[in-house]
């Protein structure tokens, strides 16, 4: 396994309903971690992280989500978005781990693949035996939907999801793949300020190519920056950010499933990024009332994309939490 080269891992393929769901499986224990991406990430943002758990006697599936890299998705209208809820996709990884005769796992995610992972105990406790997230605390469902035009009023920083919903974005992205990713992935020190970020700019405003001449980052070498552009370059980018536009419809299927407040028991690992802007580690503030076993690190010369940017930092901490679960 080569972090550098993609087809250095092992690769499958599985068909779930109508679509093909891609993953990534590496190790022969019987002792499995599931890593689940966030966007616009792919399995691959796990690439420093796979080698190392493996190394620890793991067995590791890196999946990649419905719509995303390898894993398909027919084209998601409106009326489709109830059947394209977080819960839906879980099931896409559930099918894989089903198929691959595996009751119980170790659940890792990062981003929006921590809300994956965190809901997976909501949904499929059976299948869960610890949680370590990165960057995305644990948020209980609340009482009542509030729609995300509310929320961003509170936290301003979240304004972006709102052109996230918009064919706008989509086009926007698709028409400039290669300078999409040259704004988002940076370490936190060579950031950017980008108009589809600012707590102010009209929605109708924001446009990547605002940032046109942003050179790549540190964070990615050339080949690694390739990946990302062929990777979207196939599917494109409306079923990865119709997940900004399932918000509401997760938070009803929570309520209506009782999850209200739910208290999440198994270990769980939550790592802070000392410089996310888009994540501050204050999120984390008073997780353990609904996470009472609970682990806080935080990794503070990284931003949000800390998986790459403090790799070995990140391995030390999910290896300790681990080592804690199975005494390795």
């Amino acid at each position: 396994m080569d972090p550098l080269k993609p087809e250095s891992f092992n690769h499958k393929y599985l068909k779930v309903g109508e679509n093909v769901a891609h993953y990534v499986d590496e190790g022969k224990s019987d002792k499995v971690i599931v890593c689940v991406h966030g966007f616009p990430d792919l399995w691959y943002g796990w690439r420093y992280q796979i080698p190392y758990l493996v190394s620890l006697g793991y067995r590791v599936i890196a999946v990649d989500i419905r719509g995303f890299g390898h894993s398909d998705s027919h084209p998601i209208e409106d009326k489709d978005l109830p059947s394209s809820s977080t819960k839906n996709r879980l099931g896409d990884i559930i099918a894989v781990l089903d198929f691959e005769k595996i009751s119980k796992a170790i659940w890792f995610g990062h981003d929006w693949g921590s809300k994956f992972v965190w809901r997976a105990a909501l949904w499929y406790p059976s299948y869960v035996k610890a949680i370590a997230s990165l960057c995305t605390p644990y948020f209980p469902t609340p009482p009542q939907v509030i729609p995300i035009s509310e929320i961003v009023k509170v936290r301003s920083n979240w304004m972006y999801m709102l052109f996230f919903r918009t064919q706008r974005a989509v086009q926007d992205f698709d028409d400039n793949t290669e300078l999409f990713f040259n704004v988002i992935f940076r370490t936190y020190n060579e950031f950017i300020p980008s108009p589809i970020f600012s707590p102010t700019v009209p929605i109708e405003d924001r446009t990547i190519t605002s940032s046109m001449g942003a050179q790549r980052s540190s964070l990615l070498s050339q080949s690694e920056l390739d990946y990302y552009v062929s990777e979207y370059s196939r599917n494109g980018f409306a079923v990865p950010l119709a997940l900004y536009r399932i918000q509401e419809i997760d938070v009803q299927q929570e309520i209506d499933a009782g999850f209200v407040n739910k208290t999440i028991e198994v270990p769980s690992l939550m790592i802070t990024a000392g410089h996310d802007i888009t994540l501050p580690k204050s999120l984390a503030d008073g997780m353990a009332k609904f996470v009472p076993n609970l682990t806080l690190r935080n990794v503070e010369e990284a931003g949000h994309w800390a998986l790459v940017e403090q790799h070995s930092e990140v391995n030390s901490f999910l290896g300790e939490f681990l080592k804690g679960i199975d005494g390795h």
